[in-house]
């Protein structure tokens, strides 16, 4: 059976006020009657008393009629029975009865309230009498001599419980009529608490139905309705809970692994998010700074204008700036206005960091600077020998061979610039194919050395070889190896000094290693240019340039090869003292 809100509502507050009625009647009746009871104890405990003290000189000297008469007086006064007994118990009055009555009377001496007065001075008892067919409260007082304080008898007063039965009854009455008018008052609250509520919870209910399409069913009441739609509500949320939290680990992990950099700002310019990437680039994390305005969090002036552009023109702004700290960058920012909603705009950043490819466009017009300085030399320098010779030199037996041997100079100097840079392109575009073997270094060696002696005589420089015989083979290519070698041991030799001398080691660097070292005792390298000569072109001083002949390309082709082995380079340098190549290969496998 179906009890609707309304129902159930007002038999809630029907069963609460019949409860409080049922409750109120078996606590409040009892405790009414004991006090009802008390207090009419107390008044004929008072009244039983002074009568006691005042009867004392009937007992002594009145007749029994007169006794009679001045007990119905007092019986008639106060409203009640009373009754004398002497001290053995014998009935000497009774205001309900007549003389003749009270001669066949039972003796009271066995009466609890009798004997509680003749033991304690005071006795009570409430009982049916049979006598008058009904409840009677009974109170008994002593009568004792006043001068010599002897038991004369006891004064016994009675009063029927009509009087509290009706009280009681009465007091019923009232309480059912109070709950009568609070049924009626408790319908009236209930249909009006139920129309206060009722009325938003269908609203309510309705509402969210609309949003999740989930019907109840008919046969509940209405909070049973609303918890059901609430428990299918509940799902819908928790489900699109989950998708947003695949969602957000989704995107999380999406630019996360971004290798660019990404801020979120609020219209306020306050830190929303960054990635890993900015978090990388400005040397700070998100968590210490989200929420934070963006000049105080990041601390960067154009940063925080180009945002502020874009927040303020709603537009997209592409610009480059540099990044000091906490490594010198430069990127490129694309910063676009982003509706966060409720009328919310904020702006989403992009950094991309252009740091390697700057520099790679400085080291492309920087090559492209120096090889067309390069080439422009010889080309130069021949073009003026062919036209001093078109002029008639050519018929100057003294000077015209001179002239063709600067100019076979030039030529090959040309040819050899050339190759190096076929070389280097084709090494660095990886079109070079390696063939790899096991190599003994000196035989490798000393046919360089073979072919440089002459080189090193000219120039009056030593060369030496130091080859422990534990060396092991390495894995290499022989013929980039020889080009590796030729270009360290010729610049050792070109840039040495008279009487200095070219030394050339190799050990076990380790159980799979083979560190290969090209010294010399020549001019050294500035510390600022160590980390330069490398790059194409790159000399560490330009005033060498015309004097000592070279491509400035050696070194470069040097690293690539070094790289394509797997190995480690580098260089210790001191000026005045000398320079030391350290390369390391691979041993090769035994």
């Amino acid at each position: 059976m179906k009890f609707s809100f309304a129902k159930k509502l007002t038999l809630s507050y029907l069963f609460v006020v019949l409860l409080t009625l049922v409750f109120a009647g078996l606590y409040l009746t009892p405790r009414l009657k004991n006090g009802f009871l008390a207090q009419i104890e107390n008044s004929l405990s008072g009244q039983a008393h002074l009568m006691a003290q005042t009867v004392v000189p009937l007992l002594s000297h009145a007749s029994r009629p007169a006794l009679s008469l001045w007990v119905k007086e007092r019986a008639a006064l106060l409203g009640c029975r009373i009754t004398l007994v002497d001290q053995d118990g014998h009935v000497l009055s009774d205001s309900e009865r007549t003389e003749d009555q009270v001669k066949v009377m039972d003796n009271h001496a066995m009466r609890p309230e009798i004997q509680a007065a003749v033991q304690t001075g005071f006795g009570e008892a409430m009982r049916h009498s049979d006598t008058l067919r009904e409840d009677m409260l009974y109170v008994a007082a002593p009568i004792h001599d006043s001068k010599t304080t002897h038991l004369l008898g006891v004064l016994r007063v009675a009063l029927p419980l009509t009087e509290v039965h009706m009280r009681i009854a009465g007091f019923q009455k009232d309480l059912l009529k109070t709950g009568a008018f609070g049924t009626l008052l408790a319908v009236i609250v209930a249909l009006l608490t139920v129309r206060r509520i009722n009325q938003p919870l269908e609203e309510l209910m309705g509402r969210i139905r609309q949003v999740t399409e989930i019907e109840t069913p008919p046969d509940t009441d209405e909070f049973r309705q609303l918890a059901g739609t609430i428990d299918g509500l509940a799902g819908k949320i928790a489900d699109k809970v989950d998708e947003l939290g695949r969602e957000k680990t989704q995107l999380g992990a999406i630019l996360s692994a971004l290798l660019e950099g990404v801020i979120a700002i609020d219209h306020r310019s306050r830190i929303l998010f960054l990635n890993p990437a900015a978090e990388q680039m400005f040397g700070v994390l998100q968590k210490d700074i989200q929420g934070r305005p963006f000049l105080e969090g990041l601390r960067h002036s154009a940063l925080t204008e180009i945002l502020t552009e874009s927040l303020n023109t709603h537009q997209l702004v592409t610009r480059e700036i540099i990044l000091h700290t906490p490594d010198e960058r430069v990127l490129r920012v694309h910063a676009r206005p982003v509706d966060y909603g409720h009328g919310a705009t904020g702006v989403l950043a992009a950094l991309h960091d252009i740091t390697e490819v700057r520099h790679l466009e400085g080291i492309r017009q920087e090559f492209f600077s120096n090889a067309s300085h390069e080439l422009k030399t010889p080309l130069t320098s021949i073009k003026g020998f062919v036209e001093t010779l078109l002029e008639g030199a050519l018929e100057d037996p003294e000077h015209n061979r001179a002239f063709l041997e600067t100019i076979q100079e030039q030529t090959n100097r040309l040819m050899r610039l050339i190759e190096d840079i076929l070389d280097l392109s084709a090494i660095e575009a990886r079109r070079v194919p390696y063939r790899f073997e096991s190599i003994d270094l000196k035989p490798v060696i000393d046919r360089l050395f073979a072919a440089l002696e002459p080189q090193a005589k000219t120039q009056e420089v030593k060369l030496i070889l130091e080859l422990p015989k534990d060396v092991n083979p390495i894995r290499a290519d022989r013929e980039k190896l020889a080009q590796l070698l030729l270009n360290l041991i010729d610049n050792a030799i070109k840039f040495n000094r008279p009487g200095g001398k070219v030394m050339v080691q190799a050990k076990n660097s380790a159980p799979d290693k083979v560190e290969i070292s090209v010294a010399d005792t020549g001019m050294g390298i500035d510390e600022r240019d160590l980390p330069r000569i490398f790059e194409r072109f790159y000399r560490s001083d330009k005033s060498h340039s015309q004097t000592i002949p070279g491509t400035g390309l050696g070194l470069a082709i040097v690293k690539h090869v070094v790289d394509a082995h797997q190995g480690t380079l580098s260089v210790q340098s001191q000026i005045d003292t000398g320079t030391v190549f350290h390369v390391t290969f691979p041993a090769a496998s035994l």
